[in-house]
């Protein structure tokens, strides 16, 4: 085995330092590593825009539908008011009737006047509130009359006669291979049965004629009570008269 004294050992170590020198001497530079492609981004998923719901169609007519509505509803709100209204009336004539009476006992004549005074007052407000409701209840039922009409027709009450039969649409045609496309349909009509308007004035015709029915009927209970009140105003006036008399 030759050992690092042999002489041809320093020659080599001497050659691979003068070859380094000389590349470092020359200004090359070791090309740099290439980096690795960057990976394509996975696309992302867009969701769709939510789609609003369309607006509900209404149908032809739907305006004065909702306006017969509308009034039908103030009415019947209002029938609470009319009745304690006419209560208050009728209780105050009656109140009116009693003072009268102790007024006519210790010979009053002024408070006898002045009580009589204000009971035919009330009254005669009484009659006119009555007037009042007949002509509103009349030309209410009327518009909830018209716009049921609009509605379509309702079912026949038992034991009426069915109007005619409607016949059914034309049945749809569709077009053959090559025809030439029409253009877009119209807007579809709506049912007006299905409109939610309808079946909410037909409630409310039904508690529109209770309403009527029940203001009515307390207009008269107060004229019943007007008239049993009455002769007691008449009998205090009758008194102080009497008295006036017997003091001549």
């Amino acid at each position: 085995m030759r050992t690092m004294t042999d002489g041809r050992w320093p020659g080599i170590a001497l050659g691979a330092a003068a070859a380094m020198l000389l590349v470092s001497c020359s200004g090359e530079k070791t090309p740099p590593a290439k980096a690795a492609p960057e990976a394509t981004p996975t696309p992302v998923a867009v969701a769709p825009p939510a789609t609003l719901p369309a607006a509900p169609m209404r149908p032809e007519g739907a305006d004065a539908i909702d306006a017969a509505l509308a009034g039908a509803q103030a009415f019947n709100a209002k029938a609470l008011t009319d009745l304690a209204a006419i209560e208050r009336a009728e209780k105050r004539i009656r109140d009116q009737a009693g003072r009268a009476l102790e007024a006519a006992r210790r010979g009053d004549a002024g408070r006898v006047t002045a009580a009589r005074n204000d009971a035919e007052t009330t009254h005669r407000g009484l009659a006119d509130s009555l007037a009042a409701f007949r002509t509103a209840a009349a030309e209410q039922q009327a518009a909830v009359t018209a716009a049921l009409a609009l509605c379509g027709p309702s079912a026949p009450a038992p034991g009426a006669t069915a109007g005619p039969v409607t016949p059914p649409p034309p049945p749809v045609k569709t077009p053959l291979p090559g025809a030439p496309a029409t253009g877009p349909a119209g807007p579809a009509v709506v049912d007006p049965t299905a409109y939610q308007g309808c079946a909410a004035l037909a409630a409310e015709q039904t508690l529109l004629a209770q309403n009527i029915e029940a203001v009515g009927a307390r207009y008269q209970a107060a004229e019943a009570s007007y008239r049993q009140d009455r002769p007691r105003l008449e009998e205090a006036a009758a008194t102080v008269a009497l008295g006036k008399l017997g003091s001549l």
